[in-house]
């Protein structure tokens, strides 16, 4: 199989290839493996720079319609030109810029999915470039609230209850990004299991879901199981955090998994 490969934020190509190196070594050596440079530089994700060398990139620093969009084109120009393939390796944001792109072309089924498989690690919830964006307010002690748009019509300010409206308000107050948020930014919401009933579809493929127990993007990663393929979706928990662990028992299972899988839609095929 050939599998796209999209890296984290603040890593790159090289970076990812190292992360996944161990899982690559037990899978078969037929699989052929094309990675994908975000454009966007940024700071090196945390602990990175004292082991990979730049330059760090990323496919959006914020989430904005004009970057995740851009993101978008950037994936599909790359299959266009490179493709095809059969599948899709994604950690991080590379996780979820691949979902978002799958999910938003599931809501035509008159298209073809992009992929065959997904494997996700590590993942965060994909931005849907088709929701209404929620802007940003930001108070001069640098307080920050999130309003359903538009402000000028007097745009409610999300409860932190909400589905969904947790992965916005954790991603730019605890993990964050590198950009700065502005007042007035527009900037997406996710797509979440439970942020739009009645609405029923998925990426309509297989996905193999690996999260860290210590990870914080734990129920993200999770929640995005819930979007997966109707296929068959498969969830893999190990014991680490924001990271594809390097032990030899997580290595075997992950390996298990994931070849289980491709098999599964060899199989099928």
């Amino acid at each position: 199989m050939r599998f796209l490969c999209l890296h984290g934020l603040g890593t790159n190509p090289q970076t990812l290839e190292a992360q996944i190196g161990l899982l690559r070594a037990q899978l078969p050596g037929t699989h052929e493996f094309v990675y994908l440079a975000g454009e966007v530089e940024c700071d090196a994700a945390h602990g990175v720079s004292n082991i990979y060398p730049g330059p760090y990139l990323c496919y959006y620093d914020l989430p904005t319609v004009d970057q995740v969009a851009d993101a978008h084109d950037l994936v599909l120009s790359f299959i266009e030109d490179e493709g095809p393939f059969d599948g899709v390796i994604g950690f991080s944001q590379g996780a979820a810029l691949a979902s978002s792109v799958m999910l938003r072309r599931a809501k035509d089924p008159s298209l073809e999915p992009l992929f065959q498989i997904a494997i996700f690690i590590c993942a965060s919830l994909p931005f849907d470039l088709d929701a209404t964006p929620v802007v940003v307010q930001k108070s001069p002690n640098g307080r920050l609230k999130f309003l359903d748009a538009p402000v000028m019509n007097g745009g409610r300010e999300i409860s932190q209850s909400s589905a969904g409206a947790q992965s916005i308000i954790q991603e730019f107050h605890s993990l964050g990004y590198s950009g700065l948020l502005e007042d007035g930014m527009h900037v997406l919401r996710r797509f979440h299991p439970k942020m739009r009933p009645g609405i029923n579809f998925n990426m309509g493929v297989p996905t193999v879901n690996i999260v860290g127990k210590k990870d914080g993007y734990l129920q993200q990663g999770l929640s995005l199981a819930k979007l997966g393929g109707s296929r068959g979706t498969v969830t893999l928990e190990h014991g680490a955090g924001h990271e594809v662990p390097r032990d030899g028992l997580s290595t075997r299972k992950m390996t298990r998994v994931v070849q289980d899988a491709v098999e599964k839609v060899r199989f099928q095929c």
